[in-house]
């Protein structure tokens, strides 16, 4: 199943992410209290270099989204689960689904690294980071997925 995401920041703090994995879709906000995309980033680099279980959390005043990212074999499962409340401890199974789908693993992992590259494109380091408040873009963790991919980084 083909994989596509978009992030975009829509505005001081806030930023939405729509995920597409075959016939599925999802749209994720996210606030500043986190840092959504650097999560991201982290949880494909982890499922890519083969932890089983990787997750990225996604605040948003009051709620949180977690993807939830298991690798298996080529393939990997994400999940997209709503909870009610910020920075939730509930179990995965506590949570409402958003999406649920497997695709390929690099297939998803290239999807992240070209939604990243996106928003840098667009903002640029200093805007991005006038967008996000609180956060620097997160050039090393794209990057890092970008070594793991076999794709040149930037600098």
């Amino acid at each position: 199943m083909p994989a596509r995401i978009e992030y975009r920041l829509i505005g001081s703090g806030w930023a939405m992410c729509d995920v597409s994995i075959g016939d599925l879709q999802a749209t994720v906000a996210a606030s500043y209290l986190g840092d959504a995309l650097n999560e991201l980033l982290g949880a494909t680099l982890n499922a890519l270099e083969g932890t089983r279980y990787s997750v990225a959390r996604f605040c948003d005043e009051p709620g949180e989204y977690r993807f939830v990212l298991v690798p298996q074999g080529a393939f990997i499962r994400v999940q997209i689960l709503e909870f009610s409340k910020l920075w939730s401890d509930e179990p995965d199974e506590f949570g409402e689904v958003k999406l649920d789908a497997i695709c390929g693993l690099r297939e998803f992992a290239e999807a992240v690294l070209d939604a990243a590259r996106a928003v840098l494109n667009t903002y640029g380091i200093e805007g991005y980071k006038k967008e996000w408040i609180r956060h620097e873009f997160p050039l090393e963790a794209m990057n890092n997925l970008s070594r793991a991919l076999g794709v040149a980084t930037l600098h």
